[in-house]
């Protein structure tokens, strides 16, 4: 399969307000069962113990489900990203933008 071209003006976009956000700090499984792609997301958690100390603990966030297609185009999107944090590196200014 060949990798989705960025034909924006292809898509009709409706940004929903009300779209839940999720936040996660490793990606801890990943598999494949009948042509979907699966990826587990946690998120980094402190439990306050009863001795006074915290145990760190990881707590599943979320599950994304998608076809391949639709993988290709997160880890695009992935990708792009990650080359804005290269660029901010080398110049601050970049730090702030946005596709």
């Amino acid at each position: 399969m060949s990798e989705p071209t960025d034909k924006s003006a292809d898509i009709t976009y409706l940004d929903i307000p009300t779209a839940p956000h999720v936040y996660f700090d490793i990606a801890p499984a990943h598999g494949v069962i009948a042509n979907g792609v699966e990826v587990e997301l946690a998120a980094r958690t402190l439990n306050p113990l009863t001795d006074g100390s915290v145990e760190v603990k990881f707590v599943t966030t979320a599950r994304l489900r998608c076809s391949q297609a639709g993988a290709l185009h997160l880890r695009n999107a992935l990708d792009a990203v990650l080359k804005m944090f290269e660029a901010s590196q080398q110049s601050p200014a970049a730090a702030s933008k946005l596709n």
